[in-house]
């Protein structure tokens, strides 16, 4: 069995990061939430790194400091399951700015226990449908947190394709596939 992990808000706790510590971090330098919303209005960004906003607000230097204690917001219960499931059978699949998102799970320090990390700029689906394609003769999950990921998979050309939506239920979902 295969397992494709989806990164901001499965594997890491993204809303709570932000929260606890990334909006504080800019509070404290004078850019306020709303200030975060309104560059996205003006921008039109869909794919945002934290440098894009630091730099659109003229204050690079505290990059380094937003990124620090990113380890702090993994899913560690999930992380645990991982490391006896195995690098061999696991797959992030993540959406976003690569700089960006490769160094969230360098820093998270989980990045080693994945056979293979996937970033796209746009949906899944080629990604997650190559890798059940590579693994046709096994099952393999696909794991996010976001239904639209799943909508225009091709369940019929990959019937050894499950998903499973990482909701409040999501971790016990998860130990029912793995049937631990």
């Amino acid at each position: 069995m295969k397992f494709i992990f989806d990164f901001d808000d499965v594997l890491f706790n993204t809303a709570r990061y932000r929260e606890e510590h990334f909006f504080p971090t800019l509070e404290k330098a004078g850019v306020l939430p709303s200030d975060i919303d309104d560059y996205f209005k003006k921008t039109g960004k869909k794919l945002w790194s934290i440098k894009d906003i630091l730099a659109y607000f003229s204050i690079n230097e505290l990059y380094d400091e937003i990124m620090r204690g990113s380890e702090n917001f993994k899913n560690k219960k999930l992380i645990e399951i991982i490391k006896k499931i195995g690098k061999k059978n696991c797959y992030i699949v993540t959406h976003g700015d690569e700089e960006f998102q490769l160094d969230k799970i360098k820093r998270t320090e989980i990045g080693s226990l994945f056979s293979e990390i996937i970033v796209v700029p746009e949906g899944k689906k080629g990604a997650v449908e190559k890798i059940c394609a590579k693994h046709k003769n096994e099952k393999v999950i696909f794991v996010d947190d976001q239904a639209k990921h799943f909508e225009d998979l091709d369940f019929k050309k990959y019937p050894n394709l499950k998903t499973i939506l990482y909701d409040e239920k999501g971790f016990e979902k998860v130990m029912a596939e793995i049937g631990r």
